[in-house]
């Protein structure tokens, strides 16, 4: 067991939790992984994060980045935000790296569920010291999409969305399209940083013509403003039954550069598919309904994808369906402090649709200048 004080271990695990969201959604199907390694008196010796799949996981990251700095590890406190891996896959077990490089003693945030987890026992055994549950809620936080991914085998939605004091989500005017302000707009491209899939219906293509970009993060006053973030961009996803999407779109445009899924009806039109298939996009022919897609079946077929995770940005279409289909994990909505009276601004949720009622559990708020946002997991109220 390790002599630092309890607090001086959170403040590395906090480090560590920061360096881990710097991996983001590109780290699917693997969670986000942060490790920081410190003498007995809680120097920092080296610091690391997993930044994507089949790369180095986060531990050996920091080895090697003590290594480079000629530090000596050995009797080191490693605090890493997962319980360290003891299974052989496309990289090798991080126990054996940490108990190799003389570890003495181990603190983790949240277990490892996944198949060839046991990590703990493993570091155990071969005589070094470990703790689990150090901010194990922040952990568990942090990768909620992939421990449901793990429990569930299927992916973890969280809908994002932004709508008025009167509940509109558009503001009926041409030309107008921001709800909330900059910063708040802000927090939604850290959120699609992290989302390994971003997913939109085709009437906000149509009118938004959006390009499902990370833009704007880190922001201007981000403590690691200074560092150089990798390029994470999520997988961009469109639910078109009808292929309506332009090939001229921003979308479709940028497609040879990052992902573009769009989930079409099977029977659309074979010129249409065709002619986005040649600009880059990945089309995908599912189930439909008189409502449009089949969102379980774009769930299972994300599933199969190995995509753990998807921030939905809905229209009150799509969000009307999502909420009704009972698949909302967490919903984020971002509050402006606005009274819209134009006849053209559209609600969130269609008055007529078939839901069933729920509440937020677990909810955070935060402001955004004069935007507040409240977040929270969704859970079924039966009968309401």
């Amino acid at each position: 067991m390790s002599g630092l004080e309890s607090n001086r271990i959170e403040e590395l695990m906090r480090r560590a939790l920061a360096l881990a969201e710097r991996g983001g959604g590109k780290t699917t199907p693997n969670p986000m992984v942060g490790c920081v390694l410190a003498d007995p008196e809680g120097l920092i010796l080296g610091e690391g994060y997993h930044a994507q799949a089949g790369g180095p996981h986060a531990e050996i990251a920091a080895l090697e980045d003590a290594r480079d700095a000629a530090h000596d590890v050995r009797g080191a406190i490693a605090v890493v935000t997962l319980e360290p891996c003891a299974a052989h896959g496309r990289t090798p077990a991080c126990t054996d790296a940490l108990s190799s490089a003389g570890i003495g003693s181990v603190f983790y945030g949240a277990r490892d569920p996944a198949a060839g987890g046991g990590g703990e026992q493993v570091l155990e055994a071969a005589g070094i010291s470990v703790t689990g549950g150090t901010l194990r809620a922040e952990a568990e936080r942090l990768n909620e999409g992939w421990l449901h991914f793990v429990h569930t085998d299927q992916p973890f939605f969280h809908m994002k969305t932004a709508q008025t004091l009167n509940g509109r989500v558009t503001l009926g005017r041409e030309g107008d399209r921001w709800i909330t302000g900059k910063t708040a707009r802000a927090e939604v491209h850290r959120l699609r940083r992290l989302a390994p899939a971003v997913m939109v219906g085709v009437g906000t293509v149509l009118s938004d013509d959006p390009l499902l970009t990370v833009r704007e993060w880190p922001r201007a006053d981000h403590p690691d403003r200074e560092v150089a973030w990798p390029n994470v961009q999520p997988i961009r996803i469109v639910l078109d039954s009808g292929l309506r999407t332009p090939r001229d779109s921003r979308l479709v445009k940028s497609a040879a550069e990052q992902p573009v899924w769009i989930f079409c009806s099977q029977s659309a039109d074979a010129s249409r598919r065709e002619a986005l298939m040649a600009k880059g996009v990945d089309i995908i022919p599912i189930a439909t309904s008189d409502e449009g897609v089949d969102l379980e079946a774009v769930a299972g077929t994300l599933a199969a994808r190995h995509v753990t995770g998807v921030l939905v940005e809905p229209g009150p279409t799509l969000a009307t369906a999502l909420v009704s289909a009972g698949l909302v994990n967490r919903w984020t909505m971002f509050l402006a402090p606005d009274w819209v009276a134009t006849k053209g601004a559209l609600p969130l949720l269609l008055s007529d649709a078939p839901h069933n009622g729920f509440r937020l559990t677990q909810t955070e708020w935060q402001l955004h200048d004069r935007d507040a946002a409240v977040t929270g997991l969704v859970e079924s109220v039966p009968g309401v």
